[in-house]
């Protein structure tokens, strides 16, 4: 049986240091989200019952678990001890970035709100907004580091400079959001709604923003990684750019073919139809599957 397995023996100690580290970063996630807002956690979901508070800790979470995959699937360290030495420096940049995306997320890309004090009032719109935000930052995280050598400082800085990407790539899909929206309604922000807790725009916002970051992964498969780093990095951002256009507009075509005549802007927008929104989140996010399966 054993020549039916893949795995080395001698390999079984890095796993049990990556699983052991893995499950302590994301046991310190729930802590460190209440140490940042200056709260307890313990209280806002046990004593307060704050559901928005819930939801940001596991999409905090799950990102995570998703950027730190793009580790784990890497080759392993030198030793156990080096490979704890990695996983714990990655998980650190995770909780870091994870930290920074939410605060370009609140002050850049949503700046006429406070994403935050939204989560803290118990505005679930506000917090589907954030976890999204976050699992998608976290999808393109890990492409960027599977698709580079992360564990060298080179792969380090090119992982970083793959954040900074996601950003702006991130910050173009709020962008278009907030333009489609002010299109449709006379010039009324999209800000306004989550403010308000529309569940079924929250829904379909996120599902735009992780549908966008798995059509990103696409140009993984599509470019190359060489000794070029700097041209083998900006050829990946130009096709990530035209793999978010492809999304959006097969997007647009699938949701013509599934909600044939039915106005999406009244149903979503206005009337807060959350079974409109959550197919609109899911062609999004079916659209960014086919596309990361087919090039990625």
């Amino acid at each position: 049986m054993t020549e039916f397995i893949g795995i080395p023996a001698n390999f079984a100690p890095y796993y049990a240091v990556d699983l052991l580290i893995i499950v302590a970063i994301l046991a310190g996630m729930r802590k460190l989200s209440g140490a940042i807002g200056n709260v307890s956690s313990h209280d806002e979901l046990t004593e307060k019952d704050n559901y928005a508070f819930g939801i940001s800790i596991a999409g905090a979470t799950l990102a995570l678990a998703i950027m730190l995959m793009g580790v784990v699937s890497g080759e392993v360290g030198m030793n156990p001890a080096n490979e704890a030495f990695l996983m714990i420096g990655y998980g650190a940049l995770g909780l870091a970035l994870m930290w920074i995306t939410r605060k370009v997320f609140d002050h850049i890309s949503l700046p006429e709100i406070s994403i935050h004090n939204q989560i803290m009032q118990g505005n679930t719109s506000a917090a589907l907004v954030d976890a999204g935000n976050m699992i998608a930052t976290a999808i393109i995280l890990r492409a960027v580091m599977i698709w580079v050598d992360s564990h060298s400082l080179l792969g380090l800085l090119l992982v970083i400079a793959g954040f900074l990407i996601s950003q702006l790539l991130l910050l173009a899909a709020t962008l278009y959001r907030r333009y489609v929206y002010a299109r449709r309604h006379g010039g009324h922000g999209v800000q306004n709604e989550i403010e308000k807790g529309n569940i079924a725009l929250a829904l379909r916002f996120s599902g735009h923003r992780i549908g966008i970051a798995l059509a990103v992964t696409a140009a993984s498969g599509i470019v190359i990684y060489d000794e070029n780093q700097v041209t083998s990095m900006l050829t990946w951002a130009a096709t990530a750019i035209i793999m978010m256009i492809a999304l959006t507009l097969l997007a647009f075509l699938t949701r013509k073919a599934i909600l044939p005549k039915v106005d999406v802007a009244t149903e979503v927008d206005e009337q807060g139809n959350v079974a409109v929104g959550a197919i609109e989140a899911a062609v999004y996010v079916a659209i960014g599957f086919l596309l990361a399966g087919l090039f990625g």
